[in-house]
């Protein structure tokens, strides 16, 4: 299967809530704090900013 026919594996709607997740899960700073922050920037260089025009 080439890369055209492959469908997403997130939304981008579904990429921002995960982003949002993470970003609330970091400002908890658990264990898992380093590793949630470099997860988040991971994520939030590759997926586009919302759109926040209709806000």
């Amino acid at each position: 299967m080439d890369q055209e026919t492959r469908l997403p594996l997130l939304t981008l709607d579904e990429a921002h809530d995960v982003i949002d997740v993470l970003a609330h899960t970091e400002a908890r700073e658990g264990e898992w704090g380093e590793q949630v922050q470099r997860l988040l920037c991971e994520l939030a260089a590759r997926v586009p900013s919302r759109d926040v025009s209709g806000w």
